[in-house]
């Protein structure tokens, strides 16, 4: 019988999947404007579609339970984190600054890092 998939990882693989789908919302601006949704703030098509691309391939390696998956969503988040850090402190001058894309890749760091057992298998010596 095939093991079956923590809902952990499946619950990561939903959130990956509901960002893909509001990227691709995002694509059609006339769409998002009707329904009052705000953009991200990089307005070029082609890094939408290249996080969309990246996120997809993610999303298919943490299903297999594949630890290059694991490795390219540390990767992922930890290049959005790091982002957010670099404009916060491009942005220190003002006082009661706190940007709200800094909490989404320390959740999905938080989130990924619970899940490392189910794809790096530690030696177990006995």
């Amino acid at each position: 019988m095939k093991e079956k998939r923590p809902v952990l990882v499946s619950y990561i693989v939903d959130l990956n999947y509901l960002t893909v789908f509001l990227l691709v919302a995002t694509l059609f601006p006339k769409i998002t404007k009707r329904f009052g949704v705000i953009t991200p703030n990089f307005s070029n098509v082609t890094i939408r579609v290249f996080i969309i691309i990246i996120l997809l391939i993610i999303s298919y390696g943490l299903l297999r339970l594949k630890r290059w998956g694991y490795l390219l969503m540390v990767a992922y988040n930890m290049v959005f984190l790091i982002l957010a850090i670099i404009s916060l402190l491009n942005n220190s001058g003002q006082s009661f600054y706190f940007p709200g894309y800094i909490i989404p890749p320390i959740l999905g760091l938080s989130l990924t890092f619970s899940a490392k057992r189910y794809f790096i298998k530690e030696n177990v010596s006995s």
